[in-house]
């Protein structure tokens, strides 16, 4: 299903089996794993696709700009991101909006934020929702999972970080654009095993 939020500018539901979706989210949530890594110096949370996740593309005339996931159990976005060159346009508040619109509560963001999402989420006053502790061992045991397997993979560590027990850089962005790929290629298997 798609929602037009303005003239050239489409909120579709994501298919996991379609291959320009999934290539397209993919894509977008590897940017996004990087840009925080830039950010914050590790692995930003928030999952793309899950069970309890409903996913959309944010596309404008015709080109994917970004993606959206909401936690429908909660009723909170768990993950919004835009392409940089899409940047500054309003998508995600033209998003966000609609979305409060239409949600029963006021929505919420799940935190942590960035600066720009605090920004967005106060401009438009909505909620805050802190991760359960579910969510939140979740995620830390993905963060050490990833953290572990780029140490122990990491060719560089003393040469590029000056501290034997750090991995470079390098090697944790390619950690983070590898379990991109894992992440939404299991959903994406798990879609087509279940529907086709």
């Amino acid at each position: 299903m798609a929602v037009q939020l303005a003239e050239g500018i489409i909120l579709e539901g994501y298919n996991a089996l379609r291959t320009g979706d999934v290539a397209s989210l993919e894509s977008m949530f590897t940017s996004y794993l990087l840009d925080e890594f830039d950010r914050v110096g590790e692995m930003a949370f928030g999952n793309p696709v899950a069970g309890y996740l409903s996913t959309a593309l944010l596309r404008c005339e015709g080109e994917d700009a970004g993606f959206l996931s909401f936690d429908t159990g909660r009723l909170a976005v768990e993950v919004i991101y835009v392409k940089d060159w899409f940047r500054g346009c309003g998508l995600a508040t033209l998003a966000l909006a609609d979305l409060n619109r239409h949600c029963p509560q006021t929505l919420a963001l799940k935190t942590p934020l960035s600066p720009g999402g605090e920004a967005l989420a106060a401009r438009l006053e909505l909620d805050l929702a802190d991760n359960t502790p579910a969510e939140a061992a979740r995620n830390e045991e993905v963060l050490r999972t990833i953290k572990q397997r780029v140490e122990a993979g990491c060719p560089h560590k003393a040469r590029k970080t000056g501290d034997p027990r750090r991995p470079c850089k390098r090697c944790y962005r390619q950690g983070l654009r590898r379990y991109a790929n894992v992440a939404i290629g299991m959903h994406a298997k798990a879609a087509r095993m279940l529907g086709g």
